[in-house]
Order: C-alpha cells, then structure tokens, then sequence
C-alpha cells in the first residue's frame, strides 16, 4: 500500500473525514466508564492527559484497575476502528510510516495525518493519537526514558533499532564532534554490513530521530552531552551562534541570533551576554563591541599588545606588514594601528618606515 492509495476508498476520503463524528460513532461500542478513562487518557477533552492514579481517585479504584478498563476499551475500539472512517486515518499513518523505513516520530505521524485533512478539528490530533494505539500494523516504543515516542511496523524488531542507535553513538564518540546526517547514516549502515546487517539508508535516518541522547543540528548529529549541541549556559549559546557564523559578530548580534535560534524558552538580554563574552576566554574582543573565538587564532589584548606579540615573534617589519598582520587579529582602522606603532617607544622605527621591538623602552 502506498501513501498516495490510502486517500480514499469507497468509504469516502481522508480530506473530508470528520474524526469528532467518527470517535462518536466509535465510542458506542464502549461503557460509560470506559469512554471516560479513554477520554481522560487520551486527551480528548483538549485537558492535560490524565494518569492512572488520579482517573483511580476519581472512580475509587485502583491504578491496576484503570489500566485494566483502558486495556479493554481499547480492544474493542481495535476490533471496530476498521469498520469505521478512522481506519482511512490509520491507513495513511501506516503507508506514511512504511514509507519512512517503518519508523516514524508520533508527531511526525500525527502532522502528516493532520495536513491531509482539509478542516481539522481542535482535538484531531488526540484522535489520531488514540487511532494509532489501535492500529493493528504499529507498535508503539514503551522506553520513555530512552526513546522519545514513536511507532514502527510489527515487523520491526526494536532490537535493529537498538544496533543502529548504539553503533550511531560510538560513531560520534569515536568522532567527539558532530557527523552530517547522511555521513552518519552511511557510517552505520557500512559497520553494520560488516557484522551482517543489511538495513536501509531511510530505516537508519528514521532510527536516529527516536534516541533521546542524540540531536540533530545544523552541522548534523551529537550527543546530547556535548554543550555545543545541547547548550547549558549564555555562555555556550554564544559559542554556538559565533560557530555558526564564522565570523566576528557584535555583542548585540549575539543576542539577537540566541533569540532567534531558540534553543530554549529562556529569555537572554544583551547585558548579560556581554557579560557573558567579557568573563570568559572563549572569546576575544576583536574591535568595538565586536567579538571572537580564540580558537580562531584571535590573541587576548589591545592593538599595541598585538603589534608588540607580532614584532616579538617575527622581528623586524614594514609597517604594511605590521597592518595586514593586526587586521587579521582585530577589525580596526588602518589609522589606529599606525598610531599605536608612533605612540608606543619600544616601537622602535629603524628605517623608511620599517619597525622592531625594543622592549627596554617600555
């Protein structure tokens, strides 16, 4: 089945399904009290998710006992769902999750879904939810901890799941930096070729998505671990923004750019950026509010401290190559340097405009 042949059949299309009117349809088959521990548990009242202990307190039973009911409710809804409108729901996911190497975020199900309906209601998104856990072709993954949420066809076994993630890791360990997604991809599906395994490029990609201690980013995927994918501090944001850019940015930009990128919810303002950028030696101030990485070859210091650093280093200069070697350390005027070389004595002056270093006259 194809993504392309689950849009209609002769029981109408997905683009005009009405799921509130489908659900009501469907929850005939169900108690009183079954119809209210599935509403509660599947959010189908747009309220927060329920637990089992408080739908317990509310019925004087206990959390077995709740799970119990929603256990049962939801083999009926499984043995009547494919009778019903939600089972053109259910077969777009499946031919969109097969299609995607038989592995799929639930919210990129649920999205999907969502997008081929052209009026979606406001609790759409909970139906296909409850849809999905009565799919009879998908399993969902149980390892919250590890896995953020995500389905798969029966056939998948969570264990070639589990051999692409772990070798995926040692990969970026082995690395300690980020690895492009398909390099990663292809790395994995080459290692694991060697010991037998035979997956495909979407199977590996759709893998890499589920595990929670990986992230993907603009220069590709790392752990979460590492600061420079998953940021902590202001501190590591501006690392990431000036990483980003290659280039000197001003503090303000840097604000701004940790704004945009939103790798939080935590508001930033500039001060304590510049704070941030004036403390720490990751950075160095290249010209008027405008910052580096030292890691860029960018030396701490003012321009007479970086015209003093050269001359040591490299000794007699002309004062064009003394310019063109601070301009690659600081964006600065042409005339600031110059005065920097004619105010400082131990720029000692030794012939047509030729410098050198005396530091007896500092």
């Amino acid at each position: 089945m194809t993504v392309g042949s689950v849009f209609s059949n002769g029981g109408g299309t997905i683009e005009e399904v009405n799921l509130a009117e489908v659900l009501e349809e469907l929850f005939m088959v169900l108690t009183d009290k079954e119809k209210e521990v599935i509403v509660k548990r599947f959010s189908l009242d747009s309220k927060p998710r329920q637990t089992l202990e408080s739908i317990g307190r509310k019925f004087s039973v206990t959390r077995e006992r709740v799970r119990q009911i929603e256990k049962i409710a939801l083999g009926k809804l499984k043995r009547t769902a494919k009778n019903t409108k939600l089972n053109l729901a259910n077969g777009l996911a499946t031919a969109m999750i097969r299609a995607n190497g038989g592995i799929m975020l639930e919210e990129e199900v649920i999205s999907g879904v969502l997008n081929k309906i052209a009026k979606p209601g406001e609790v759409d998104r909970y139906i296909i939810s409850l849809a999905l856990s009565v799919n009879e072709d998908l399993s969902q993954n149980n390892k919250v901890n590890l896995y953020h949420t995500f389905w798969h066809l029966k056939g998948i076994s969570l264990s070639d799941i589990e051999k692409v993630l772990k070798v995926a890791k040692s990969e970026l360990k082995e690395k300690k930096d980020t690895i492009a997604e398909m390099k990663l991809v292809r790395d994995v599906q080459s290692v694991l070729k060697e010991k037998g395994d035979n997956f495909t490029e979407e199977f590996i990609g759709a893998a890499l998505k589920v595990d929670k201690m990986m992230k993907s980013i603009d220069s590709g995927y790392g752990l979460m671990s590492w600061r420079h994918v998953n940021p902590k501090s202001i501190r590591d944001k501006a690392y990431i923004v000036l990483k980003r850019t290659s280039r000197p940015l001003h503090f303000i930009e840097i604000a701004n750019k940790i704004t945009e990128a939103g790798f939080d919810k935590k508001i930033v303002t500039v001060q304590a950026v510049h704070n941030e950028l004036i403390r720490c030696n990751k950075f160095v101030l290249v010209g008027r509010g405008l910052y580096a990485l030292s890691e860029w070859g960018y030396s701490e210091g003012t321009v007479a401290d970086i015209i003093e650093s050269i001359l040591e280093k490299k000794g007699q200069m002309t004062k064009k190559e003394i310019i063109e070697s601070v301009l690659k350390q600081r964006q600065v005027k042409k005339g600031t340097i110059s005065l920097n070389l004619q105010k400082k004595p131990c720029f000692v002056r030794v012939g047509r405009a030729t410098y050198e270093l005396d530091k007896s006259k500092n």
